[in-house]
Order: C-alpha cells, then structure tokens, then sequence
C-alpha cells in the first residue's frame, strides 16, 4: 500500500509537471547545474531533440572546472566509445545494399587463424564472439600492439573465451575485425568510409577520428570516479583504434548523426527497427545488445544507445506506435563519484518524455530504482 501511495503521489507530481518552452529550458539548465554540484562534473554539455527540432541545449563549467572557454553545442569533447556507432551505420549500410549479412563470418573476408575463422559478424557487433581483448592496461597506460598488423599476428595465440552466442564479453577486438571487415568490403580506408557515409553528408565538421586532424581544442577529459580530487585521463589508444574509441565530436554534430540516423537519411529506418530488435543469448539470457547498441524499453519507448567511456552518453528513443523519435545527448568530461552516464540521460527525460508512464519510468531510474 506504501508503494502504490508513493506511486500516486509521484504520478500526481509528474502530470503537475506541465511547462512552457521557457520554462522547461530553465528546469533542464538547473537539472544539469544540480548534477554538476551532486557527481562533481567540471564541464557537460546537453542536447535534446524532438522529431527533427532541438527543443534542449545547454553548456557549462562548473566553478571549480578552471576550464579557460566558454562551452557551448559546437564544444569539441573526447566521446571514446560512442566512436563504435560511426562503425555500426558502416555495416548497416553495406546489409542494405546487400554486401554482407549478419551471419556473414568474418574468415569469408578476413585471413584470421583457425579458431576464428567462424565467428559471424553478428556476434561481433553484439560482443558475443567470445575474442578476448587486444591490449592492456598497466599503470593507467594503455599497452598495445604498434600496430594492426601485430593485433592480427596475437590473435593467432587467442583462443576464445565461449562460443559465439553464449554470454557478453565487451572486447575492443570486435571493432577492430569490424573495422578491417568494412575495408575488405569496401577497398576504402576505415577513415575515408566514415567521412564520406556519415561526416560529410551530415555536415558534421566538428568531429574528427583519431589521427585525423588536430584535437587540441577539445575538452580536457577526466576519470569517471575521481573520489576527492579529478584525475586526468592518461589512457591514450592508437590511432588504428579508431573504430571502437578515440573520436572527437560535439552536441551539435552528435544530433545531426542521431536525427539523421532516426529521419532515414543514413538507413532505412525499417532495417533500423530490424536491427534493434534484442535476441537471447544461447545461455538463456536476454542480449542487452542490438547490432551493437544497448538496447531497453523504456514506457512506450524503445531506447537505443552507447556511453562513453563512463563519462557521456547518446541516446535514441522510438515511438513504435507513433514513429516519433527523441535524441538525448548528454557529453562530460569526469566525476568524482562514478555517476553512470545512464543516469544523467535519465536526469533530462524524467522532465521531457511526452507521456506520463515513460516519465514516472525515467524518475524512477534517475533515482536508481530499476523496478520497471
């Protein structure tokens, strides 16, 4: 009885939550300054969209940050692994135009060792292939081959951790083979596909991949959980990891990418729904990924997504009754207490999902109570 009292009074405090334009701007520029003083976050930049219109943007420092530049949507932050979703629409495209398919293995493509030689693209978009991890890290540096070449020579001492299929194992790996995979296909350089299918039809001229151009201007990035004092982020990858981390972007460019995604102007949006479409695992669990996006029901929405580096995270959410679409995008550059980046996304869409029950379920997340 407790429970459903509580619930009512919250149901109740939500309807009562009706806003203007300018007042919602104002109820979403305090919830970001609030997570700011709560998580110890110096720097964030947040954007939302509704069908095609940017109803949400806001940019700040926190007092403490020291950051010497103003931010705003067109600041430039480290997004790490939100990199994978550039390679993600890569494969999309090519099973559009039917020049692979899911169950596609990868050894058809690629000379990989023996035990290898079956893993099915699927399970790698979906980190079930069951390939372990390529470097390591030792006292907070990254440890890696020199090169791609040398990963491909490793692999051949790798045996697999399971079978394709049978449980999660979140590799780099997997966006490396993805990576040499769409070069194969194609006879294109990772970076000239990624730039010529995403960047320059979207006009994003703020987002870069690593290695190719000057990032100097980007925002200084942090450890997530830095407990007492913000602790600067030393992992620095190759510059051949560019597919799984390592690219640079903005509010503004990470929205052209999501709308355009959502409005059909990379993929057809019926091979989208397709795609995110959760399976289960031969385990019996239920995969949280779909074609490489955390995928979750949220209310009326299905929410599909990646963080990044456990400091920012996008989010796509679908009406499948409707077709509507909203984009969240919620970017920082650290913390003191490890806040998931899950969390923040929940923080904005406890105050603008449209309808009531997908609300009271963001509330509730934001909040850290998973009870629907």
């Amino acid at each position: 009885m407790f429970k459903i009292l509580i619930g009512l009074i919250v149901l109740w405090t939500v309807i009562g939550c009706t806003q203007t334009v300018d007042g919602l701007q104002q109820q979403l520029e305090q919830q970001v300054v609030d997570n700011s003083a709560a998580h110890g976050i110096p720097a964030q930049a947040a954007l939302v969209n509704k069908n095609g219109k940017v109803i949400f943007k806001f940019a700040t420092n926190s007092p403490s940050s020291s950051l010497p530049q103003a931010l705003d949507e067109h600041s430039v932050f480290p997004i790490f692994s939100v990199s994978k979703l550039f390679a993600n629409v890569l494969v999309y495209q090519l099973l559009e135009q039917g020049e692979l398919s899911l169950e596609d293995n990868i050894g058809d493509y690629l000379n990989l060792p023996q035990q290898w030689q079956k893993t099915p693209l699927r399970s790698l978009l979906n980190h079930t292939s069951g390939i372990p991890e390529y470097f390591t890290v030792t006292d907070g540096q990254v440890v890696a081959p020199s090169s791609i070449e040398e990963v491909m020579i490793a692999l051949q001492g790798f045996q697999p951790t399971s079978e394709p299929n049978e449980k999660i194992a979140y590799t780099q790996t997997n966006y490396l083979l993805i990576k040499l995979l769409l070069e194969a296909v194609t006879a294109q350089s990772y970076e000239t596909l990624v730039e010529e299918r995403i960047f320059n039809p979207l006009l994003m001229s703020n987002t870069y991949l690593h290695g190719r151009s000057n990032t100097s201007n980007s925002v200084a990035s942090y450890l997530p959980g830095g407990g007492q004092d913000l602790v600067a982020n030393q992992y620095v990858f190759p510059a051949y990891a560019n597919s799984h981390t390592g690219a640079y972007s903005t509010t503004h460019d990470l929205n052209s990418f999501l709308s355009g995604l959502m409005s059909g102007k990379l993929v057809n949006v019926a091979l989208l729904r397709e795609l995110w479409q959760q399976s289960k695992l031969t385990n019996g669990d239920m995969n949280y990924f779909a074609s490489g996006w955390h995928v979750e029901k949220m209310g009326r929405w299905q929410s599909v997504g990646h963080d990044g580096g456990a400091l920012l995270r996008v989010t796509a959410m679908l009406n499948q009754a409707t077709g509507e679409y909203m984009v969240f995008i919620y970017l920082t550059n650290g913390n003191l207490d490890g806040v998931w980046s899950s969390r923040l996304i929940s923080s904005l869409q406890q105050h603008v999902l449209p309808d009531t029950y997908s609300r009271l379920i963001a509330w509730a997340r934001y909040k850290g109570w998973y009870i629907f």
